[in-house]
């Protein structure tokens, strides 16, 4: 379970942001209007330029190296031209000074690094606050739930009845999560979600049983098939928002939250098969194919139950061990991680075969201690902290045979 202690030093109070005094600048406007005129690769730069100035080689070997970090291949395709150019650019809106073929930031945009360095992480922690996943997860479910309801009565959806009911559940769980971060109550908020998640499975068993004794054809098919989809896009992306928002900020309701949400895309694509086949039953007579909406019905009732009792499991673990929660973003993280870590690995074995120890050794000096800085003031990409990481993926490496480990060293080839 999350660390309580660690909510607790966490401020649940929007804090306005301090913009800094400039002396080189009119206001941080100026300095905003400035940075947006620099293409975003050579921006991630400035944080770089205020701890060492950089030759050309310096910044295309860090630019790749932010490459690695968020799990893309590892290649020279910064064009000399293009970076010529925004270098260029840069000195002539006065942030960078060339001296010995070297770049550093000037005065000016010592500023413009320094207001970047203060202002990303104030900004990251503000969106990915729990105050707006709670306020933005109510609006939506509000929204959504009368929209599902109106529309499944009309096309008589029981799938989109159920996400509609299922919805509307939500709508009075993550009041109580909002009501539950204001007054400092994350955790009994948490249970209010899951009771809910249970509750909402009477509502589509009702209809989930109407509908089996009662087949027929859904009516404004394609209209409740786009109204589904988008609503299941809509909630995917909400739940990648909620489980971010929840993993920064150590809040266990934000998180059930990200698994609600989740379901509800799943529930959307359910949905959407559904009424694709109530559509093929009508057009060549197969009257079996009505059944269909009500076993999307079914399934979505199996999958909030199986996320409810999950949750209650994750729910009742004793304080300070950490939680295991599936969902798309971490096993999203963990591809980046992956093929960021093959990426490397490979490079390294493309000349020669190396010890575990060489490996670690490099590990170490190229990976661990080169974390691009503007990944570390937003929080995203991956950060090793130390060679732990590496050694699992080396026996895994082996068994998938992209590696080979032979006379005590790894090869790429056997």
């Amino acid at each position: 379970m999350f660390n309580a202690r660690e909510q607790k030093k966490r401020s649940h109070r929007f804090i306005k942001y301090r913009k800094p005094e400039t002396e080189y600048w009119a206001n941080s406007e100026e300095i905003m209007d400035v940075l947006h005129c620099l293409p975003r690769y050579f921006r991630s730069l400035l944080p770089e330029l205020l701890e060492k100035s950089m030759s050309r080689e310096d910044m295309i070997a860090y630019l790749n190296q932010l490459k690695l970090a968020k799990g893309k291949r590892v290649i020279d395709d910064i064009k000399k031209d293009h970076l010529d150019r925004d270098l260029e650019l840069a000195m002539k809106k006065g942030i960078l000074e060339e001296r010995n073929g070297k770049y550093e930031l000037s005065p000016a945009g010592i500023e413009v690094a320094e207001y970047m360095q203060e202002a990303i992480p104030f900004f990251m922690d503000q969106i990915f606050s729990p105050q707006i996943a709670s306020m933005a997860t109510l609006a939506i479910h509000v929204i959504l739930s009368l929209i599902k309801l109106i529309f499944g009565i009309i096309s008589r959806s029981a799938g989109l009845i159920s996400d509609g009911i299922d919805n509307s559940a939500d709508t009075v769980s993550s009041l109580l999560v909002w009501l539950g971060i204001k007054f400092n109550r994350e955790r009994l908020a948490s249970v209010f979600v899951i009771i809910m998640m249970f509750f909402s499975l009477i509502g589509i068993v009702a209809f989930t049983y109407q509908k089996l004794i009662n087949p027929g054809p859904i009516k404004e098919g394609m209209v409740t098939f786009i109204i589904s989809a988008l609503c299941g896009l809509l909630m995917l992306g909400l739940s990648a928002f909620q489980y971010m928002a929840g993993k920064k900020h150590s809040n266990f309701a934000i998180m059930c939250q990200a698994i609600d949400s989740r379901n509800h895309f799943y529930t959307s694509l359910l949905v959407c098969g559904g009424i694709i086949l109530s559509h093929l039953a009508e057009t060549y007579q197969k009257l079996e194919f009505y059944y269909a909406d009500a076993a999307a019905s079914s399934i979505i009732g199996i999958l909030i139950l199986r996320s409810a009792i999950q949750l209650s499991i994750e729910l009742i673990k004793p304080e300070g061990e950490p939680v295991s929660i599936s969902h798309f973003m971490a096993n999203a993280y963990e591809k980046v991680k992956k093929r960021a870590i093959s990426h490397w690995l490979f490079e390294q074995l493309m000349e020669s075969s190396l010890t575990k120890e060489e490996l670690i050794n490099r590990f170490s000096r190229q990976f661990c201690e080169k974390i691009p800085k503007i990944l570390i003031l937003s929080e995203m990409g991956y950060r090793p902290q130390n060679t732990d990481d590496l050694l699992p993926y080396l026996n895994d490496f082996i068994k998938e045979k992209k590696i080979f480990f032979k006379d005590g060293k790894y090869t790429r080839k056997s």
